[in-house]
C-alpha cells in the first residue's frame, strides 16, 4: 500500500479533512444550533427561577455555580438573549488555542504534544460552541489529554499543581478530568493527529543527499546526482541574488532553511486552518517554501520534471496547493490580529449567552458516573432499569447453567 493510501484510510483525512467552503459552513451551521439550544437552556433556567425550582437539586451544586447561573439567567432574564456569531466564536477559540501555546511552556512538553491539543481543541469546536462549553474549561483538560494520546504521562497532581504556578489558580484534578469524556466525544473517539513535523525531517534528508551528491533520481530524471549537486549549489539565494556554493555552503544554508521552516511548523502551522485544509506533506513543502523558495522549488522539480501533458498538469497542481497553504502559514494565526479590546467584548457577550445547564461541567461528570443520583439517591427510573437488567440477566443464567442449587435444610 502507497502512502498516500495510508494516509487516505486515516482518521485525519476521512474525518478531519474539509474544503474552506464546507469547513465554513460547519462552523456556521455548529453555531446555529449551538443558539438555539443556548436560549432553549436559559429559558428553562429563568422559568425554574421565577416558578416552580425546588431547592433541593440547587443545594446539592457548588455555591459558585450556583452564583454563576442566576446571574448569568438575571443577566438574560428581561432581555432577548444576544448569542455569539459564527466569526465571534472562531476568534474566541483562537485566542485561547494561541494560549495553549505558554501554557505548555512549564512542562517542556515536545511540540507534538502542544500540537496536537491545540487540534484537539480545534476539532472539538467544529461541531461544539463556546456557548456551551468555554475554552477556558476545555483548553486544560485537551492539553492533559493530549499528554495521554502522545504517550507522555504525566501525573494528574503534578499537572495540576504546574497549572496552578502558571495563574489558573482555580483549576483543581476535578476540573482537568471533568471536560475529557464530553471532548472525548467531540473528537469522535479519534485521536490520531498527523503533524508535519516527521515530513519535514525526511525533506531535509533528501535535500542533503542532493547537496552531498549521493541522491538517485527517479526514473523521468536524466541527470546524474552529480548534475543535480552541480545545479543546487548554483541555486539563487532566497533573496534573489546569484549564488554558487561549496558543500560546506550549501549544508549551512539547508540548515537554516530546515531550522525557519521548523519554527513556522511549531507556532503558525499548529495555530492556523492548516492541519484541517492540508496535508502533513503540503505543510512541510509549504513551510520550507516560505523558509528558501528556490530550494524548495528545485526538490518539487526533481520529484515532478516536466514532461508529458499530466506531469505537467499534476504539477501546478501541487505547486499551486502548497503555495496556498503557504499564504496561510506566512499570514498566521488571525487572533494575532484581533484587538484585546475586541477579545474582551466578545468574552463579556459570551458570559451573558453562556448554557447554563453546560456550566458546571463536574457537576455533570459526577451526575454522569453516579447515573444522575442526587445526594447518593438513585432517580427511580434508573433504580426500575437496574433491577430489570439484573432480572433479565439472572434469566439467562438459569437458561444456561440452571436455576440456583436450594440451600440444604
Amino acid at each position: 500500500m502507497k502512502e498516500d493510501d495510508l494516509y487516505r484510510a486515516s482518521t485525519q483525512y476521512r474525518l478531519w479533512s474539509f474544503a474552506p467552503e464546507k469547513l465554513a459552513a460547519l462552523r456556521v451551521n455548529t453555531n446555529s444550533i449551538a443558539a438555539e439550544r443556548v436560549i432553549g437552556a436559559i429559558q428553562r433556567a429563568r422559568a425554574q427561577r421565577l416558578g416552580t425550582a425546588s431547592g433541593d437539586a440547587s443545594e446539592s451544586e457548588p455555591q459558585s455555580q450556583k452564583r454563576e447561573s442566576r446571574e448569568a439567567s438575571t443577566a438574560t432574564g428581561d432581555q432577548e438573549t444576544e448569542c455569539l456569531t459564527a466569526d465571534e466564536e472562531l476568534k474566541l477559540v483562537e485566542y485561547y488555542s494561541t494560549q495553549c501555546v505558554p501554557l505548555a511552556k512549564p512542562f517542556k512538553f515536545p511540540i507534538n504534544v502542544v500540537a496536537t491539543a491545540i487540534q484537539f481543541m480545534k476539532r472539538f469546536y467544529l461541531f461544539n460552541s463556546p456557548m456551551t462549553y468555554h475554552p477556558k474549561q476545555i483548553m486544560p483538560s485537551a492539553l492533559f489529554l493530549a499528554t495521554k494520546t502522545e504517550n507522555h504521562h504525566t501525573a494528574l497532581k503534578e499537572y495540576s499543581t504546574v497549572l496552578k504556578g502558571a495563574g489558573l489558580k482555580k483549576v483543581s484534578p476535578d476540573e482537568i478530568l471533568a471536560p475529557e469524556f464530553v471532548i472525548t466525544q467531540g473528537l469522535r473517539f479519534t485521536f490520531d493527529v498527523r503533524h508535519p513535523h516527521r515530513a519535514l525531517k525526511g525533506i531535509y534528508m533528501e535535500v542533503f543527499s542532493m547537496i552531498k551528491g549521493d541522491y538517485a533520481p527517479i526514473a523521468l530524471d536524466t541527470r546524474t546526482a552529480r548534475d543535480i549537486q552541480t545545479q543546487i549549489l548554483r541555486l539563487p539565494a532566497q533573496n534573489g541574488a546569484e549564488s554558487k556554493s561549496t558543500t560546506q555552503e550549501g549544508e549551512e544554508r539547508l540548515n537554516q532553511a530546515y531550522a525557519a521552516a521548523k519554527e513556522i511548523l511549531g507556532y503558525n502551522a499548529i495555530l492556523t486552518d492548516a492541519y484541517l485544509l492540508y496535508t502533513p506533506s503540503q505543510i512541510s513543502f509549504a513551510s520550507l517554501l516560505i523558509a528558501d523558495e528556490p530550494l524548495t522549488s528545485f526538490l518539487l522539480s526533481s520529484k515532478l520534471p516536466s514532461g508529458s501533458d499530466t506531469i505537467n498538469e499534476l504539477k501546478a497542481k501541487v505547486l499551486s496547493t502548497i503555495r496556498s497553504c503557504a499564504e496561510m502559514l506566512r499570514a498566521g494565526p488571525s487572533s494575532a490580529n484581533v484587538p484585546r479590546e475586541e477579545l474582551i467584548r466578545i468574552d463579556k457577550k459570551l458570559y451573558q449567552c453562556r448554557n447554563p445547564e453546560k456550566m458546571d461541567l463536574v457537576g455533570l461528570n459526577k451526575a454522569q458516573k453516579r447515573d444522575g443520583a442526587v445526594e447518593g439517591v438513585i432517580d427511580e427510573a434508573v433504580a426500575k432499569k437496574r433491577k430489570l437488567e439484573r432480572e433479565r440477566t439472572e434469566r439467562e443464567g438459569e437458561d444456561l447453567f440452571g436455576p440456583s442449587l436450594a440451600k440444604p435444610s
